[in-house]
């Protein structure tokens, strides 16, 4: 039996004030704004995260595609 965990990377999506911000979850517990979801997938976050901006009419800050991941 193997003891090699796979590690997931989470994608979480908060509402601030005057946008939707898509951020690769580390951990951190300093986030501002509302939390709303987490994905597993990428692709299935940033869209969920674009179509909630839109329809709010607020700006999409992706954290994730900022730092390269």
């Amino acid at each position: 039996m193997s003891t090699k965990t796979t590690q997931v990377a989470l994608y979480s999506i908060y509402v601030e004030q005057s946008a939707v911000v898509l951020y690769l979850d580390n951990g951190l517990d300093d986030r501002r704004g509302r939390f709303l979801s987490s994905q597993a997938d990428y692709q299935m976050a940033y869209e969920f995260a674009l179509q909630l901006a839109s329809q709010k009419g607020l700006t999409l800050i992706n954290q994730v595609a900022e730092t390269g991941n």
